[in-house]
């Protein structure tokens, strides 16, 4: 009777075992099977970006980080700084945000702009709306220069809060680094070769946009961005051209150079965070310089791009 109750419990316990085995190999096939197909999505978002960024006679640099951490880079040439032009102007919000908390003042905080500051044959909605100037909050300063890329109000807020060099240094110790930031826009429209010298890799302005939205609701401050960049009027065609009826919200800025000498345009580029119907979201940079296509071509092709990146997040697997 014994020896049977062994025979029995050995037998049990063998059938356990398998079955504990054969479970444990099909999580670890499944577990495995979900990466494959995980990479293997990746690798076909990276050749759909490449096939689109072949329709242009351009340089294109895009740079992707979802919610999870994942990362992906494409750059169709050996280029790997990109002028950014107007997207600086998130760079410098940030700082000058970190900078009225510092010195104990506030968004409302005001200063007067008079018309003498005012410069010609430069983009500013300030400047065109009160042309005999007047009294306004950093954060009117802040929504002009975020929400209509004005450039004299940017370059008002460079001189309030230290300049370029101060910007850059904020952004870095931020732990974001791979970019440069030394020129106002009254530099670079009087020397057209000075935009380069603002300049940012893809992947840091997708670091960056990831650190922002970690901190999005922090203070007022954080949220005045966030919501001000919601609402961004410039580019409305790129980032959100596609995709915007069907995301629960795009934070965007845009960067748009002059025509060169050559006739290409210097550059066309987006940065956003785009949130997902359930609640996750991807960070998105597009650069395009050099382009010798048209300005449409140009922000047809960043639409293109944050709808396949946009395609991608639907269709991934669960981790």
């Amino acid at each position: 009777m014994t020896t049977r109750r062994f025979v029995i419990l050995a037998v049990l316990n063998f059938t356990i075992a398998a079955t504990v085995g054969i479970l444990a190999g099909m999580v670890y096939k499944g577990i495995r099977g979900r990466q494959e197909i995980h990479v293997d999505k990746c690798e076909q978002l990276r050749e759909k970006i490449a096939a689109l960024a072949d329709t242009v006679d351009a340089e294109v640099g895009v740079a992707v980080i979802s919610g999870d951490g994942d990362t992906l880079e494409y750059v169709n040439s050996d280029r790997t700084r990109f002028p950014l032009m107007s997207v600086m102007k998130f760079h410098q919000a940030l700082y000058v945000c970190h900078w009225l908390k510092n010195a104990g003042q506030t968004l409302d905080s005001v200063m007067e702009v008079l018309p003498e500051r005012y410069e010609e044959n430069t983009w500013s909605p300030l400047r065109d709306s009160h042309p005999e100037g007047g009294t306004f909050s950093y954060g009117d300063l802040l929504s002009y220069t975020l929400g209509h890329s004005d450039n004299i109000a940017c370059d008002i807020l460079f001189e309030l809060t230290g300049g370029p060099e101060c910007t850059g240094l904020y952004i870095r110790s931020l732990g974001v680094d791979d970019f440069n930031i030394e020129c106002t826009e009254s530099m670079m429209h009087e020397d057209l070769s000075l935009c380069m010298e603002n300049w940012s890799t893809p992947l840091s302005s997708a670091m960056l946009l990831e650190e922002f939205m970690r901190n999005r609701d922090k203070d007022e401050f954080m949220r005045f961005i966030w919501n001000t960049m919601s609402e961004c009027k410039t580019g409305t065609a790129r980032i959100p051209g596609r995709i915007s009826e069907k995301t629960a919200a795009i934070v965007h800025k845009t960067g748009t150079g002059d025509v060169a000498d050559n006739g290409r345009i210097i550059a066309v580029n987006d940065i956003g965070i785009v949130v997902m119907p359930d609640g996750t979201h991807f960070s998105l940079s597009v650069f395009i310089h050099n382009a010798a296509c048209t300005m449409s071509q140009c922000e047809a092709l960043i639409a293109a791009i944050a709808e396949a990146v946009y395609e991608h997040a639907l269709s991934e697997p669960l981790p």
